[in-house]
């Protein structure tokens, strides 16, 4: 029996089919079209600006976020070039988080996970601080620091810099050089800084501790308040450059000398008094010509010999004593005086402060404050130098 293949007629179609089809191949385009914008959308909001203060503005190399455990957490690792800290908040719902001195830009690598229950934008915060806003503000944050350059092998690393410095002993501590024995300064960086100056003054009031802060001009631009309650506490207030920003500072001799002076005339136009000492951001050995600039112009230039390394975030107490003593164990035969570094910057510092100089002064030294500078109105010096020295 042949078989005949089955022959269906194929129904005619009417204009309302067509229709139908044509609505339906519509809204399934703008569908897809929508998805794929959303998809494609930027996890951040961009608001760029070009800082009048300095150039260049430094970027934020790459911005990754991880989901922790339990999800709701939230990992953020950041990549820059010279942010040291960052400045972390719950405000109105939002967790907020600062990265002083760097931006965001189109070249920022980003990495998010694609299913995150929380949005993340972007901007900057007076023109000079990137500012991420994750909202609603999570459990649980955790920011991760790190370095996204190299320095040049010729400066001082100012990871390792924390620890104190093999400088020879004029060039490190020439300005104390002529204390009684057994003298101890107590230096406090990178002030003032809300999160942190008042601690530190209520807790060197119940000590009644002298200290010496090297203030960052940037920060007294934008917390003056706390500039002057230093000072009202009777601390001595010192330099510590303008932006603190190592790529900017050593790209050339000219700029560190105009970041130290800028600093000094902000000071002294809110009334204060600076003593004409400077510290170099990081702890890098300046070269003779820029040291002997600053020199003639009447600054001084001091660094340290012993620290806990506060600077770094989720720093506990015992952990920054037991830096103090192990230090403490090696200087306790030198007759140099004793140049404490500590910062301002975590609550840690303020709340290991008492055990701190509790250990040195158990070590037989006590703590004075910073000897007057024979010409604390210092003076204004050309710099001229033949060859700048840039970081790679």
């Amino acid at each position: 029996m042949a078989l005949c293949p089955m022959i269906v007629a194929k129904p005619r179609e009417t204009p309302m089919r067509s229709l139908k089809a044509a609505i339906f191949f519509l809204v399934f385009l703008l569908v897809g079209l929508q998805y794929c914008a959303v998809e494609a959308q930027s996890f951040f909001d961009l608001k760029l600006t070009l800082t009048s203060e300095y150039d260049p503005v430094l970027p934020i190399e790459s911005v990754r976020v991880v989901r922790g455990s339990p999800p709701q957490d939230l990992l953020v690792y950041l990549s820059a070039p010279s942010a040291a800290w960052v400045y972390q908040e719950r405000v109105n719902g939002h967790y907020l988080i600062d990265i002083p001195y760097a931006v965001i830009t189109p070249s920022t690598a980003v990495e998010v996970p694609r299913e995150l229950p929380y949005r993340l934008s972007w901007g900057n915060r007076d023109e000079q601080t990137g500012r991420l806003l994750i909202t609603p503000a999570p459990a649980q944050v955790e920011v991760f620091l790190q370095h996204g350059w190299t320095a040049d092998p010729t400066l001082l690393d100012p990871l390792e810099n924390s620890r104190p410095l093999q400088l020879p002993l004029e060039e490190a501590l020439g300005p104390l050089l002529e204390v009684p024995p057994r003298s101890a300064f107590l230096t406090i960086d990178d002030g003032p800084w809300p999160q942190s100056t008042p601690r530190l003054l209520e807790v060197l009031d119940q000590l009644q501790i002298p200290a010496t802060f090297f203030l960052i001009g940037n920060h007294v631009s934008r917390f003056p308040e706390l500039a002057k309650a230093i000072q009202t506490h009777d601390h001595t207030i010192a330099n510590h450059t303008f932006t603190h920003d190592y790529r900017r500072l050593y790209s050339s001799d000219e700029i560190f000398y105009a970041e130290v002076d800028q600093t000094t005339q902000l000071l002294k136009t809110l009334g204060l008094d600076p003593q004409l000492v400077v510290r170099p951001p990081g702890g890098f050995r300046l070269d003779s010509a820029l040291r002997r600039a600053l020199e003639q112009a009447g600054y001084q230039v001091l660094y340290w010999n012993l620290s806990p390394e506060d600077a770094y975030a989720g720093q506990t107490v015992d952990q920054l004593l037991q830096r103090v003593r192990s230090q403490l164990s090696v200087m306790k035969a030198s007759e140099q005086p004793l140049v404490l570094l500590l910062h301002d910057r975590w609550p840690h510092t303020a709340e290991a402060l008492p055990e701190i100089v509790a250990a040195v002064e158990e070590a037989g030294y006590r703590f004075l404050p910073w000897p007057t500078s024979r010409d604390s109105a210092g003076g204004n010096c050309q710099l001229s130098l033949k060859q700048n020295r840039a970081i790679s």
